[in-house]
């Protein structure tokens, strides 16, 4: 279970069963260049036997790419279930609840600026109006 795994043990597991993917892969690869090499140096086309192996090692081909996209899938899993992911999800959590409430108190600032604003610009067109009035 992940839970008691680590990231890097989580990680390092999946990097070698991508490593024996990787070989298996090579080794059908490899297969198939041989026998449309050789059968190229022999100067004719694949025999009937030969395209049947073809088309089954293409198949195993298919199949371990398709080996990779599954390994991928449970590896996010593994790492999703970790307990490092679950306290690093935690952390988050937590550093997000305190910058809602950060924002919450910068609206609170603004709205009361706002109202600051307003009473400032009331307080200017009044000492306007009374420098108006002194002035005659």
């Amino acid at each position: 279970m992940a839970k008691d795994e680590s990231i890097e043990d989580i990680v390092n597991s999946a990097q070698a069963a991508r490593r024996d993917l990787s070989d298996l892969e090579q080794e059908l690869q490899t297969e198939i260049d041989k026998m449309d090499f050789q059968a190229f140096q022999d100067g004719h086309e694949l025999t009937a036997a030969q395209t049947k192996r073809r088309i089954q090692l293409r198949a195993s081909q298919s199949e371990v790419r398709d080996a990779f996209i599954a390994l991928a899938f449970v590896t996010v899993s593994r790492l999703d279930d970790s307990s490092e992911v679950a306290m690093l999800s935690t952390r988050l959590d937590g550093i997000n609840s305190g910058l809602s409430d950060d924002l919450n108190r910068l609206k609170k600032i603004a709205t009361f600026a706002t109202t600051v604003a307003k009473v400032a610009d009331g307080v200017a067109k009044v000492a306007a109006q009374v420098v108006k009035l002194a002035a005659v």
